[in-house]
């Protein structure tokens, strides 16, 4: 039989790996979250100098060269190496419906659901079911 302290130990360090894990992960996902938010914001801004992206190379040279480019970092390379999927050459002027289009999403989104912003900016979690309900962006009629 182990004695006491050792059980103890044993089981302190168990509740200190699961709850570093936890922390861990919340991290991961408040990344993801901000990486779609800091994209829909930077899309948003583009869009309002009259020039919707059409592709992530503009997109990611936009954000570049913000103002804040230095906190868009991570942003712009979830959304280079295509860990976000965007609807490209976007329509935003329908202002009163933006809440209800879907901008950009997390590329595992197609298969299981996942987090999505909004034209309105609102990162929000989408089961499957309701992404595969939900409405894109349209493009704009040239």
């Amino acid at each position: 039989m182990l004695p006491r302290s050792l059980v103890s130990l044993v089981l302190l360090c168990a509740v200190g790996c699961l709850s570093g894990c936890s922390e861990e992960q919340q991290n991961a996902v408040r990344q993801r979250r901000d990486n779609l938010d800091k994209i829909g914001q930077a899309y948003v801004e583009m869009y309002k100098t009259g020039a919707s992206p059409k592709n992530s190379g503009e997109l990611a040279t936009w954000m570049a060269e913000s103002d804040d480019a230095g906190t868009r970092g991570a942003a712009r390379d979830s959304l280079v190496e295509g860990d976000v999927v965007v609807n490209w050459n976007g329509d935003l002027s329908a202002t009163e419906t933006l809440g209800s289009l879907v901008l950009a999403f997390e590329a595992g989104t197609l298969a299981r659901g996942g987090y999505v912003v909004m034209a309105d900016g609102k990162v929000k979690n989408m089961t499957l079911k309701e992404f595969q309900g939900s409405t894109m962006v349209p493009g704009i009629q040239q």
